[in-house]
């Protein structure tokens, strides 16, 4: 499949600055960029069984926010991984 896409020419540039500091070309680099932005779940599909849980739960908010605390620092290990 191929699309195309118009790019704004300072996002165009910034692109290419990144790209180069990676050793990659403008094509690589953004093909890599849209690969990770679709294969990185989203916040809400990360926290979606935490919510559930809460709403099920009946728990105390002292147990939920150390529950949500605990599910925000896993999203973020797996959102720099």
């Amino acid at each position: 499949m191929s699309t195309t896409i118009t790019i704004p020419t300072e996002l165009e540039k910034k692109i290419g600055r990144r790209a180069a500091t990676q050793g990659k070309d403008v094509e690589q680099f953004a093909l890599e960029a849209l690969s990770r932005a679709v294969e990185t779940p989203s916040l809400r599909e990360l926290f979606a069984d935490v919510r559930e849980g809460v709403r099920t739960s009946g728990a105390s908010k002292a147990k939920l926010d150390a529950k949500i605390e605990s599910a925000v620092k896993g999203g973020r290990k797996q959102r720099r991984a």
